[in-house]
């Protein structure tokens, strides 16, 4: 699920509002210059990312990744203290999020932020698999 600003994607479900975050990154590092945050919602289970910039809008576009437990995020994103800010990081942890998808349409998989796409069906878990949204 795709969404213009942080103020958007928190007015979408009035649980993220409230919930506490746990950050996966703050700095992670796109193609072409472009940096984002990465966070988990605790009430929502969805870890989403946030591109850096517009504070007119606060912030950026808002990207869904996938929806997942505290113990599926620590272990489908082992390491992401040591790839966050590295250059073109962010498709570590898009590449993780695919990676942990077992329903997603494998186009999505080509997907990249500013590639262009209009997807904004959202990833959800079930109780057998975990799924995540990649950059679509």
């Amino acid at each position: 699920m795709r969404y213009p600003s942080l103020e958007a994607f928190y007015a979408g479900d009035h649980r993220r509002r409230s919930s506490r975050e746990r950050d996966v990154g703050l700095f992670w590092r796109g193609r072409g210059g472009a940096t984002y945050r990465a966070a988990w919602v605790q009430t929502t289970g969805e870890l989403y990312v946030l591109e850096h910039g517009r504070p007119s809008y606060r912030g950026g576009t808002v990207r869904v990744l996938g929806t997942y437990t505290a113990r599926e995020v620590e272990e489908a994103f082992a390491g992401w203290r040591d790839e966050c800010g590295r250059r073109r990081s962010l498709d570590w942890l898009l590449d993780r999020a695919q990676s942990s998808s077992a329903s997603w349409p494998a186009a999505a998989g080509a997907a990249r932020f500013g590639s262009g796409s209009t997807s904004s069906k959202p990833a959800r878990r079930t109780p057998s698999r975990r799924t995540g949204l990649v950059g679509a």
